[in-house]
């Protein structure tokens, strides 16, 4: 006699990491449809919508450490970043140049601290980015989305991911300093 065998316990209604980072995207594609058609509030319901889907998808595939699911979530987490400050710099190249320049900037900076940690991980310094780090950089975007003060929280987006990309860097800076040190010192 053939059973079915469900889990039980805690995380026995767990959604699995890979179909909440499938709801990010999908969110993140209607966010820019959205703020480019210019429907910003609209975006901003689907931008924390995203967002949400990100974190949740982040914690799962950490919990779960399947390297597709890991992989995965540092992808999704750049569709975000892209699918609403992309379309943000098209909206206001013409009406408002400093958003439109904040926006690339942030998106830029985003990206750059997101190849620190990946490229330093991959030589084998140590590195890691924490979900509250991702959590305030969601809420930073789809607030600014959600109530329209989209210079004053691009700034402090821009101002968050450039102290995160000299943060990494340092980091790696140190371990190498201390990785030239010890080998200079032994016999």
């Amino acid at each position: 006699m053939l059973r079915s065998v469900r889990p039980t316990g805690p995380n026995a209604l767990a959604t699995p990491p890979l179909p909440l980072l499938g709801v990010s995207v999908a969110a993140s594609g209607l966010a820019a449809t959205l703020v480019l058609t210019h429907h910003r509030i609209p975006g901003g319901v689907a931008a924390a919508i995203a967002g949400l889907a990100l974190l949740l998808g982040t914690v799962r595939a950490r919990r779960a450490g399947e390297p597709a699911a890991l992989f995965g979530e540092r992808v999704v987490d750049r569709i975000f970043d892209a699918g609403v400050l992309a379309p943000l710099a098209w909206v206001a190249r013409h009406g408002d140049e400093r958003v439109a320049a904040l926006a690339l900037f942030g998106l830029g900076a985003a990206f750059l601290a997101s190849y620190e940690r990946a490229r330093g991980q991959s030589l084998g310094y140590r590195g890691s980015e924490g979900v509250g780090y991702r959590a305030v950089r969601v809420a930073i975007l789809a607030a600014a989305l959600l109530t329209g003060r989209l210079e004053p929280l691009l700034w402090v987006f821009l101002a968050l991911t450039v102290a995160a990309a000299a943060v990494r860097a340092w980091n790696v800076a140190l371990q190498q300093r201390g990785s030239t040190a010890r080998m200079e010192g032994a016999p």
